[in-house]
């Protein structure tokens, strides 16, 4: 009970210098302007990020279907090569020709990607 007391006595002593009014009420709208600000940033930068990552996302889809078409248009570059007339054949060395092709295919793919990206970055789409 004695607790209780002490605790109202304390509230009821204190008494906080509220300034000016004037002062508080700029003060506050120019933290409400701030929020408002930030809102409306964030929600720009969200916009911006989406429309980035969908035009990612096409150029992704267009240079993996070139991709497909290229292997598609030759499969001569991923068919087993034929034995040479001398009757030597590398198939490790065609081998490796092969995942380098397909390597640089996929390179090429990212690279686009990345450049779209980084377009859209600049442009602030």
């Amino acid at each position: 009970m004695k607790e209780k007391t002490t605790i109202e006595d304390l509230f009821a002593q204190y008494q906080p210098d509220m300034g000016d009014r004037n002062e508080y009420l700029e003060k506050l709208s120019k933290k409400l302007e701030a929020a408002e600000y930030a809102k409306r940033y964030r929600e720009a930068q969200t916009r911006r990020y989406r429309r980035m990552m969908v035009a990612v996302f096409i150029s992704g889809i267009v240079t993996g279907a070139i991709g497909i078409v290229l292997v598609l248009l030759h499969p001569q570059w991923l068919l087993p090569t034929q034995t040479a007339s001398v009757g030597v054949s590398f198939p490790a060395f065609s081998l490796l020709l092969k995942v380098l092709l397909l390597l640089a295919i996929c390179f090429a793919s990212w690279c686009i990607t990345g450049l779209v990206r980084k377009i859209c970055e600049v442009s602030h789409i």
